[in-house]
Parts: structure tokens; C-alpha cells; sequence
């Protein structure tokens, strides 16, 4: 028969973790929650690492304002090889088989996945020449700006095979446009001029556009629930 486990999760900084409820109080089931430092009568914590590993056993939603879009899956390269440190500045320097120059510029921003510690978004800083299996790729090594602590007289092979995508739409000045939608839109106009508000000392009116700016987002999250709703009728005494 299997037995209910709890779990937990809190937030330090941009870091995430899972904790998983290990005793109970003497005193049985509380309505609130413990926190995680509260003590058992033990003496030991209630919360700890999780004590098992649980394979598709925790689903994480969020909703969240990405910081790049890739405009085509189709524009990317398979090719690269390894990486090493710059011999000036430390710089991540990723080499392959592919004359990178033809689709990236100085500049640039590429996507790495499947490419271990260094996965997310890279700048281009030049590009440099290198040699695999007796062909010569003019621009096979893309310098980036990408700070590493590796040694510049080792290379390391990537562990999968890494996809560097080109076509990526990166959010890096007041020019772009944020990927929200429409209702989204809509809520942020509440929350600029809630801040509008405060900063003049109009307190009633901030509160006022908070409140409608906390009313879209719930219905906007509220939408995306799965399965029907339900409604439980109460019957007048």
C-alpha cells in the first residue's frame, strides 16, 4: 500500500529546492504549516533533503518572462566539438567542424543545449581558425564573452552532442517586446501606473491599480487550470 509523502520547496536567490517532510508533531496533524526549521520532538528538523529519489514524481508550474526566443528551430549547428579557455581574458572558446561565421556575426548571441555547464545564451566575440580530421574551418572557434576558470592549453570534449542555435531573439535593451500575451499586456499597464502612484504618494490609487493588476493575473493563471470545475451547492439552513 502506498504511503502519502510531503513535500516542500523554498527559494534562495535564483536557486530552488525540494524538501521532503520526515516526522510528525507529538501532538498530531496542525493546521498550519511547519516551517523549515521547526523541530520534531526529537528534536530533529521536520524538513530534509528528499529521502528518496521519486522518477516523475514532482511536477513544477510556473509562468515566467523568458529572456530569449529562438525564431526557428531548423537554425542551428550539431557540429561542435570541445571548448577551453581563451589565453587572454579566460573566455569560454567552443571549436568545431563547421565555419560558424557564415550565420553568426561579431556580436551575436547564440543558444547552447545539450552542452553540460555552459547550456543558455553566449555572445560572440570573434572567431578564430582550427583544424579536425585534415580539413581547415576558417571560423571553426567562436571566441565568446563568456567568463570560464578552464585552462587555455586544455580542451575538454562536450560529454552529449551540443546544439548551438543562431536564430535566437535575445531581450537586451528597451527596444524589444516582451513575448506576453494579450490579457498579460494588460495587467502590466496596472502594475506601471500602481508604481506611478506610489512614487508621487498617492498610496489609495496604488492600491487600487494593484488590485486590478493582481485580478488579471489570477484569472489569467486561473485559465489555464486543467480538468472541469466544480461547484458545490449549499443548501440554506
Amino acid at each position: 500500500m502506498a504511503s502519502s509523502k510531503e513535500y516542500a520547496y523554498y527559494l534562495k536567490g535564483n536557486k530552488l529546492a525540494i524538501v521532503q517532510k520526515d516526522l510528525v508533531f507529538s501532538s498530531g496533524q496542525t493546521l498550519s504549516q511547519p516551517g523549515l526549521n521547526d523541530l520534531a520532538v526529537s528534536g530533529r528538523l521536520l524538513w530534509k533533503s528528499p529521502k528518496e529519489s521519486i522518477a516523475d514524481g514532482l511536477e513544477i508550474q510556473y509562468a515566467y518572462s523568458p529572456e530569449y526566443t529562438i525564431e526557428s528551430s531548423t537554425g542551428k549547428y550539431t557540429t561542435l566539438v570541445d571548448w577551453k579557455a581563451h589565453s587572454t581574458g579566460n573566455y569560454l572558446v567552443i571549436q568545431g567542424a563547421t565555419n560558424y561565421d557564415t550565420k553568426l556575426d561579431a556580436g551575436d548571441y547564440f543558444l547552447l543545449r545539450k552542452a553540460g555547464k555552459w547550456n543558455g545564451i553566449h555572445q560572440v566575440q570573434s572567431f578564430g581558425s582550427v583544424t579536425y580530421d585534415a580539413s581547415t574551418y576558417t571560423s571553426g572557434v567562436i571566441n565568446t564573452y563568456t567568463v570560464t576558470d578552464g585552462d587555455p592549453a586544455t580542451t575538454t570534449d562536450f560529454e552529449e552532442t551540443p546544439e548551438l542555435y543562431y536564430n535566437v531573439n535575445v531581450l537586451n535593451d528597451e527596444d524589444d517586446t516582451l513575448p506576453l500575451p494579450e490579457y498579460l499586456c494588460k495587467a502590466v499597464v496596472y502594475y506601471v501606473k500602481a508604481k506611478y502612484a506610489e512614487d508621487t504618494g498617492e498610496i489609495d490609487m496604488k492600491e487600487y491599480f494593484m488590485r486590478e493588476f493582481r485580478a488579471l493575473t489570477e484569472k489569467f493563471h486561473a485559465g489555464k487550470q486543467r480538468g472541469p470545475f466544480k461547484v458545490q451547492s449549499l443548501s440554506m439552513l
